[in-house]
């Protein structure tokens, strides 16, 4: 499979930092609960997503390592965080949409 372009690449990352930003706007936001881990798994997840993919070029790979962050998102993302989650989930569902959609074209 080919390589993400480089533009596409860059979008792709700017819309998992800006997950970033919008998850610790609602953190900041939000009286987190004692006990909620919620904000610190969607943190975590999505900065691991980010410095995955900053490294990674292959589509393959990049489809498959942000299925897997929608997937921990999906099972992280409750309670407080839920509306940044499901925000960045949609934005994520995109993203792969665009990807499958060029792959199918290249096919």
């Amino acid at each position: 499979m080919p390589d993400v372009p480089a533009a596409a690449h860059a979008k792709i990352l700017g819309v998992i930092h800006g997950a970033q930003a919008i998850v610790g706007a609602r953190r900041r936001a939000t009286k987190v609960k004692t006990g909620y881990t919620g904000f610190d798994l969607v943190e975590r997840t999505l900065a691991e997503c980010h410095a995955a993919i900053s490294g990674e070029r292959d589509q393959t790979r990049v489809v498959k390592l942000l299925r897997t962050a929608a997937g921990a998102l999906a099972l992280v993302g409750g309670g407080d965080v839920a509306p940044a989650v499901e925000r960045t989930r949609k934005r994520l569902h995109d993203i792969l949409q665009a990807l499958e959609a060029k792959d199918s074209n290249n096919g």
